[in-house]
């Protein structure tokens, strides 16, 4: 076993050659016998590897966007429709995930607006929408909702809730904030 001033020299030339942490310069040391060229060789041979497992990882990434880019997702609501790749649907949906407030709203949207949404490989297609459209409407009932009832409730709601001012409220910003000036 060498010294320590000895083995700090080693790390520090392997590591000024790979531009590798001390633990992984020590590591390949020791695994050469404390040979600085062999350690410099193991560490290539170890990034050849990492690179083979990247390239590998790239292909597999692209083969399965070539895939699923002939599926689409197409949204239609009433004449009108809009198809977007897979994938893209995909992606959005997962960024919505991080906010779910807003990804609970748009499926709640969608579903209430009678939006469709199917989705198309080749040609077959599936509607995604229309089995849960119906699950909706049967737990809506199985509870005693009826459209016009729960319309009803949401318009109480919205007069209960209401933003505008009365006329006669006393205005302490002395319209600063008024409408009309704007």
């Amino acid at each position: 076993m060498e010294s320590n001033n000895e083995l700090l020299a080693k790390v520090d030339e392997v590591r000024t050659r790979k531009k590798v942490s001390y633990e992984v310069a020590k590591k390949a040391l020791e695994a050469t016998d404390y040979d600085t060229l062999e350690a410099v060789i193991y560490l290539e041979n170890m990034k050849g590897e990492k690179y083979e497992d990247l390239k590998e990882y790239k292909e597999k990434t692209f083969d399965s966007i070539k895939r699923t880019s002939s599926e689409t997702v197409e949204f239609s609501y009433q004449d009108k429709k809009f198809d977007a790749p897979l994938p893209v649907a995909v992606i959005g949906t997962l960024l919505l995930a991080r906010k779910p407030k807003i990804l609970a709203a748009v499926a709640a949207g969608v579903l209430a607006f009678g939006i469709d949404v199917t989705l198309i490989r080749g040609d077959k297609e599936t509607n995604l929408t229309k089995p849960v459209r119906e699950k909706v409407k049967l737990t809506a009932n199985a509870f005693g909702l009826e459209k016009t009832k729960l319309s009803r409730k949401i318009d109480d709601l919205t007069e209960k809730i209401h933003f505008k001012k009365d006329p006669e409220e006393e205005d302490d910003l002395k319209g600063y904030f008024s409408p009309d000036i704007y």
